[in-house]
């Protein structure tokens, strides 16, 4: 009963007055630019996908692998993925060059977005019950450990922007009116929506699922 309790909650939409107050906060660009969260999706249907701190290697396999399988020309017409940090913006160029993203980089420093969505913060791997379709290849959880670590040691300079390291994310996707469609939120480090299921959520006109 738990575990549907969990499950029920972690798909369980924002209130109008959350998500009017989401839609107001601020999120930094590359640049350091600010910009509503609202102003970015505004007129189209738009999937915010929520990562943890830019050093997790296990974000970086999500988006990697879903800007594999769903690149911008697959999306349907009025239709566009943005991703969104929980750090400082001084490290956004590095994350998306390692992650591979097709996906515009924004980062809500301040958390309020994280907060607003109710997004979970623990440290916690799962019991592998439910692998994601992303992870596959990913290798073990030491050998991520490992590569998070590699990438941190070439990027020290990041260390103070990175985002809390607790801090789990999630996917929302917004219609082009503004409302809430979809939510998920992370309940452990490798959480994220399986790319397959995103890839229809999204109506993608194709996606590969070779590897997935």
């Amino acid at each position: 009963m738990a575990a549907d309790s969990d499950k029920s909650e972690a798909r369980a939409l924002p209130t109008a007055d959350e998500l009017a107050q989401a839609l107001k906060v601020e999120v930094y660009d590359n640049k350091g630019k600010s910009t509503p969260l609202g102003d970015l999706a505004k007129g189209q249907r738009t999937a915010l996908i929520f990562i943890r701190h830019f050093w997790c290697t296990n974000c970086k396999v999500f988006v990697r692998r879903l800007s594999e399988a769903v690149p911008p020309s697959d999306l349907p017409a009025n239709t566009r993925v943005l991703v969104i940090g929980c750090g400082s913006y001084q490290p956004i160029d590095d994350w998306a060059t390692a992650a591979s993203s097709k996906y515009p980089v924004y980062t809500d420093p301040s958390n309020k977005l994280y907060t607003l969505f109710k997004f979970k913060s623990n440290l916690s791997q799962g019991d592998g019950s439910e692998p994601r379709d992303y992870m596959r290849d990913a290798g073990g959880a030491v050998a991520r450990w490992f590569s998070g670590i590699t990438a941190a040691l070439g990027s020290l300079q990041n260390l103070p922007y990175v985002g809390p390291k607790s801090q789990n994310g999630g996917e929302v996707i917004l219609s082009a009116e503004g409302e809430c469609e979809f939510i998920s939120r992370m309940q452990t480090t490798v959480d994220h929506t399986n790319v397959s299921e995103l890839a229809t959520l999204l109506g993608a006109s194709k996606h590969d699922t070779a590897g997935q």
